[in-house]
């Protein structure tokens, strides 16, 4: 039985400047919740992006307190998690508290019968995950040089920020492609520009496109164009050959299906726990989109080790990936954990039982 349901609420702030077409730096927002029963101990956290779903640290920290924490107390942990998923399905909008509670409890599980979690999750697939570099919007030079580095350290996949300003972008993604193009041919290295909905039209995006020099190193353009713009991410798809992921356009299942009906108006999703709120759910989402024979990036908002385990559990089962997921706690200032995963270029996915990390107690005292 649940004998305690323990939340924390944390701001934490970035590492360096990570600038994007949101321009927004405040502080990551985060819950942190500990779940215990007699025999075991079981670690989740939840995190915010503000713009796409409005959560703070402490509205996450409200809902779980005041709707997850009396549905779970005192039952079983498997009994909890079902409620747990149905009280999640009654409580739209509220995905980082939903998956802080659902990842405590998977965590819990795992480690009373002695698994890692993918095992709850699905059939495990592969036992360590490719990792792309990250840079927000920088200077095209220092996103360069960065990206020079990365290589060095072993990263093939990049993913660049870029904003509404068309050329500062094409200049940044010209600058990383120019670099990467002395040092390796376009089927060994892959670029990325997410434009997080900067481009906001067909018209817009194609502008920006033209720009763009070594289109062979792309890998895709996520979410060029505003979220509801679905039939210009299909016109780009399918009008102008241009790869296209959608992000914005995309929380759970629902909005998989659409996107992959044909002609198919993605060449593939990126999925957050931020905004599907649930491992389970991602886990649905991957299926639906091997069906259709598109890959799915995994990306961390902005979580600590504890979340970049969770989504490495979840990505050792996907029955297909893109080149890279985009994980790391190397973005925030602090990681709050037992043992921090390090960021590299390929990233064993955690020994468990559980997540094979667990948060630092002291969050809790």
């Amino acid at each position: 039985m649940i004998t305690s349901v323990e939340v924390v609420s944390r701001e934490i702030p970035y590492a360096d400047a990570f600038p994007t077409s949101y321009d927004d730096q405040s502080p990551t927002q985060h819950v942190f919740v500990r779940i215990r029963t007699d025999d075991a101990t079981g670690y989740g956290e939840g995190s915010a992006l503000k713009w796409f779903t409005g959560d703070t640290a402490d509205t996450m920290a409200a809902i779980v307190r005041s709707e997850f924490v009396p549905a779970i107390e005192g039952k079983p942990v498997g009994e909890a998690l079902g409620d747990c998923r149905e009280l999640a399905n009654r409580l739209p909008g509220n995905p980082g508290a939903s998956a802080a509670v659902e990842m405590a409890l998977l965590d819990l599980r795992a480690k009373q019968i002695g698994v890692p979690v993918r095992d709850l999750l699905g059939q495990p697939r592969r036992e360590s995950i490719p990792l792309a570099f990250a840079s927000g919007a920088l200077p095209a030079e220092t996103v360069a040089s960065n990206a020079v580095d990365a290589f060095d350290a072993g990263f093939r996949t990049f993913k660049i920020k870029v904003t509404p300003d068309l050329e500062s972008s094409a200049a940044r993604i010209n600058a990383v492609t120019r670099e990467l193009a002395a040092r390796a041919d376009p089927d060994e290295v892959f670029v990325r520009a997410d434009a997080n909905t900067g481009w906001e039209s067909y018209e817009r995006a194609t502008s920006a496109i033209d720009r763009i020099d070594r289109q062979a190193f792309i890998e895709y353009y996520e979410q060029p164009v505003a979220a509801d713009a679905v039939g210009d991410l299909r016109s780009l798809r399918t009008s102008r050959g241009v790869p296209v992921f959608a992000d914005e356009a995309v929380h759970g299942v629902d909005e998989v299906r659409e996107l992959t009906r044909e002609p198919a108006a993605v060449s593939g999703v990126c999925a957050k726990l931020a905004k599907a709120g649930s491992l389970g759910e991602i886990v649905r989402m991957g299926e639906l989109a091997a069906d259709a024979g598109l890959p799915v990036t995994l990306v961390s908002a902005f979580e600590s080790s504890l979340g970049v385990a969770a989504n490495l559990h979840i990505a050792s089962v996907l029955p297909t990936l893109s080149s890279a997921a985009e994980l790391g706690a190397n973005l925030i200032a602090e990681d709050p954990v037992d043992r921090s995963i390090e960021r590299a270029a390929d990233t064993p996915v955690p020994e468990g039982p559980g997540l094979g990390v667990e948060l630092d107690d002291a969050l809790f005292d």
